[in-house]
């Protein structure tokens, strides 16, 4: 046997009784908690998780920045990039697309980790606050609304990476919207649009199978600017803060959507608006970086990242409990880790005793 899993060997025999002990309980769909990670962040409603290079990315300031859990690091600098209001990312590619720039530009870039390369330019006309999502089963980036520096817009279009080239639709039941978001669920196999502003808050949630639009209900919030991101762990789109019109206020409250109605969780978070946050899969947080909230001297920008941290991490096979099972699974891995290896709590390439002290120290039943 390797020693390195004999030294641990023991350890499963001495808590494999105690697990066995206490019920399972259902994880968390909301999260166990908010926490301010970072102070002085870039942030805007442009965000992106990579799941290639294990990094959230956001656009800010006319720059590319990406957020490992540790520290921002700007990546590419380019004015163009000045004001870019949506991204989304291609799983199957391993890119992060980013729609718009200054002056409501609809350019479209695609960022691989390294390079930032325009792959359309000026072909939808020109707008921005959009609705933006990429339905990777149907291998199309779908847009939505949006405003273009006029009036609100209604039409959506799709742009399709094999040929570069764009579908553009008009018409449809939801109409002129702007500031509302957009994620891609692969359970459905739907786009989700909800929220945004046409004269009135709005609470629709609206489904596209990229033939047609379906309204699924009209229990969420009505928001607009605010936070909505897929949560591909628990399968579930989850929405949080945003702001109200008019005289804006930003809410501490959080919702989770699962093909019915919106579901409100007790645990709050940051009052944010204009901004947006993604879903670091490997971490199991959602990173939101800054946006405009309350503070003493009234609303204004809040420059910190923070971060709701989900269900228990330790939890490796994701039942609710931290037990001897999750301690056979780190075992059976012990040792360097490729990327996105379970076990590798704290992500750092190896499963070692750091991740054991971690497993061990989250013992029991996972909040719920």
């Amino acid at each position: 046997m390797n020693p390195r899993i004999h030294s641990i060997t023991s350890s499963i025999v001495a808590f494999l009784a105690f697990s066995a002990s206490s019920p399972a309980v259902a994880q968390s769909t909301c999260g166990e908690s908010w926490q301010v990670v970072h102070v002085g962040s870039p942030g805007s409603q442009a965000i992106c998780y990579d799941e290639v290079h294990r990094e959230t990315v956001t656009v800010s300031g006319g720059a590319i920045w990406s957020w490992n859990g540790a520290a921002w690091i700007q990546e590419w600098t380019d004015s163009t990039l000045d004001g870019a209001h949506a991204m989304a990312y291609d799983r199957n590619r391993g890119v992060c697309y980013i729609f718009g720039g200054a002056n409501r530009d609809d350019k479209l870039w695609k960022w691989d980790g390294s390079a930032l390369t325009l792959i359309a330019n000026d072909t939808i006309g020109n707008r921005t606050d959009i609705g933006m999502a990429f339905d990777w089963k149907r291998d199309r980036l779908v847009i939505h609304g949006g405003f273009n520096g006029s009036y609100l817009l209604s039409d959506w279009a799709e742009w399709n990476p094999a040929t570069n080239t764009w579908q553009t639709f008009n018409g449809g039941p939801i109409g002129p919207l702007y500031a509302h978001r957009m994620v891609y669920d692969p359970v459905r196999e739907v786009c989700v649009l909800h929220g945004g502003f046409y004269f009135y808050n709005r609470n629709v949630t609206w489904l596209w199978n990229g033939t047609t639009w379906t309204q699924a209900t009209t229990t969420g919030p009505a928001r607009y600017v605010f936070c909505m991101e897929w949560d591909s762990i628990r399968q579930q789109v989850v929405l949080h803060s945003g702001t109200t019109c008019c005289g804006e206020t930003e809410y501490p409250t959080t919702w989770t959507w699962r093909g019915g109605d919106w579901v409100q969780c007790s645990l709050q978070g940051p009052p944010r608006g204009y901004t947006n946050m993604a879903f670091d899969v490997h971490r199991d947080r959602f990173v939101m970086p800054g946006g405009i909230g309350p503070t003493p001297s009234g609303r204004q920008w809040i420059p910190e990242t923070n971060e709701l941290v989900m269900g228990c991490t330790a939890d490796i096979n994701s039942d609710g409990r931290v037990d001897g099972t999750d301690l056979g699974n780190m075992m059976v891995t012990w040792g360097p880790a490729a990327p996105g290896t379970p076990a590798d709590l704290n992500a750092d390439g190896v499963v070692n005793s750091a991740d054991l002290g971690a497993l061990l120290g989250a013992w029991g039943a996972c909040p719920g």
